[in-house]
């Protein structure tokens, strides 16, 4: 059998509660989609990956022993077919729906928003843990006519968000080049006239600029070095929404808050993740 009409396959598990983590990890492998299996042990979530290189699998599988892989051969299919078949809209957040550009949806309620959204070569299209409590804590922000800065943005999700909830200005920041298309396809989709996005890290923002909020979906070992940033760029008196942080590591962004000035205003949970919104004072 020719090798394009093979797919290199790699089917591992882990504890249930570590999934969400195993994802983010595998994905920053090089993974590009991870398929959930159907629950064989109780506690216990297994899972699988294709790849179109022998070599490209064995090199991600040797990273992770942990999720104790085998791996096995299986003729070609079309993936972006079978994905597309099973795309359904998701229900990030209370008011927040995203839907595929290929999917049928309205939802019932008026005062939902709706994103017609597909992530291409960027990361985020709402149906994560992460996404989900970010999205709800932005729903409960004040913002009409404010600034928002929104942090490793992706696929513009939540500058969408900002904008749909009447934002002035939201500007999304990315350090991937290929996702800048993306972004900008998915604000003209969407009609988010004022959401924009910029390339590069938080120094390409002057002295002078500053944002009323800041959202930020990051793990903590991306997030960490931006500290200092955050508080230029952030106005006394604004928000800072942070999620990407796992519960067990919140303590870390808790004794920051206390030694740099935020008072925390609300948190919540999600599985193993967490989500804080804090005013800067």
């Amino acid at each position: 059998m020719k090798k394009n009409e093979v797919w290199f396959k790699a089917t591992g598990h882990c504890p249930t509660e570590e999934y969400d983590l195993a994802t983010v990890f595998l994905m920053d492998s090089g993974v590009g989609a991870l398929q959930e299996l159907d629950a064989v042990v109780p506690g216990r979530t297994d899972f699988c990956f294709y790849t179109d290189s022998e070599e490209t699998r064995d090199a991600i599988i040797s990273k992770f022993p942990q999720y104790g892989f085998t791996l096995e051969d299986e003729p070609a299919k079309d993936w972006d077919r079978w994905w597309k078949e099973r795309a359904t809209p998701v229900h990030v957040s209370e008011r927040l729906w995203v839907r595929p550009p290929w999917v049928d949806f309205t939802p019932e309620k008026k005062s939902s928003i709706l994103l017609v959204l597909e992530a291409k070569s960027a990361f985020g299209t709402g149906d994560h843990a992460t996404t989900s409590l970010i999205s709800g804590m932005m729903e409960g922000l004040s913002l009409k006519g404010k600034t928002v800065l929104d942090i490793g943005t992706g696929t513009g999700i939540l500058s969408m968000l900002a904008d749909k909830l009447g934002a002035k200005m939201a500007v999304g920041t990315e350090i991937d080049m290929l996702a800048l298309p993306c972004i900008a396809e998915n604000f003209k989709n969407n009609g988010c006239i004022h959401a924009r996005a910029v390339f590069g890290f938080l120094d390409v923002f002057k002295s002078s600029s500053h944002f009323d909020h800041i959202v930020c979906n990051m793990i903590r070992t991306e997030f960490w070095p931006l500290r200092e940033d955050v508080e230029r760029l952030l106005l006394p008196g604004g928000h800072l929404v942070l999620t990407g942080q796992l519960t067990s590591e919140k303590d870390y962004v808790l004794d920051w808050f206390a030694e740099s000035g935020f008072d925390v205003l609300r948190e919540k949970t999600k599985d193993e993740w967490w989500c804080v919104d804090a005013e800067r004072v």
